[in-house]
């Protein structure tokens, strides 16, 4: 897959929703309703509870360890480490989304991102012949490329959860210890040993 060839993602993406229509089949990345589902015989089984704190959490989060994976490599590919500061798995990024996606009334964003992790895998699997998470960095470029080249279609699911995955990203890295203070090298407010004040010529130019 070239990234100097664009591709028309509404065109192109027919063939591979087709080929690709069994992932979207909660068989490959279970969304939470989905993976939590259970049968009529686990039904009338009751269930022990959990043994641990970290248990309780782990139930209560938004994205399945798979999708959370998935997620990690999606944000990363977004905002990476470099020389300078560390990427979206430093700062946590997933998390901070996950925990935005719990807490949020807006059930249109939360369908956004059932219906887009899916999606983007199958677009891998298509256009790399693997899954996102096991591409090399850049063919993970290459399909969010594609996606970066059609955003004007936000009709298509796969670019609207796009545009609000780089925007939680963005905002999730910047309001991190790592964005904050590694990459924007904010230092905070601080104190003043002596207070000089403006001379009287630098009040006369005001």
């Amino acid at each position: 897959m070239s990234l100097r060839n664009p591709i028309d993602l509404r065109q192109d993406r027919r063939q591979w929703l087709k080929t690709s229509a069994t992932l979207l089949g909660a068989s490959v990345l279970p969304m939470p309703a989905e993976a939590t589902q259970a049968s009529p015989q686990t039904q009338s089984t009751p269930k022990a509870p959990p043994r641990h704190a970290h248990e309780t959490r782990s139930a209560a989060r938004f994205f399945t360890p798979e999708q959370h994976a998935l997620l990690d490599e999606l944000t990363e590919t977004i905002i990476p480490e470099d020389s300078h500061s560390g990427g979206a798995k430093a700062a946590r990024v997933t998390d901070f989304i996950d925990k935005t996606l719990r807490e949020t009334q807006n059930e249109d964003q939360k369908r956004t991102w059932k219906e887009g992790l899916p999606l983007i895998d199958s677009m891998s699997r298509h256009y790399n012949g693997k899954s996102y998470v096991d591409a090399s960095p850049e063919e993970r470029i290459a399909v969010l490329t594609v996606l970066s080249d059609n955003e004007r279609m936000t009709d298509l699911p796969e670019v609207k959860f796009f545009k609000d995955l780089k925007h939680l990203t963005v905002i999730g890295y910047y309001t991190s210890r790592v964005g904050i203070h590694d990459d924007l090298q904010y230092r905070g407010n601080r104190v003043l040993q002596e207070y000089v004040g403006c001379d009287d010529q630098g009040a006369a130019k005001t």
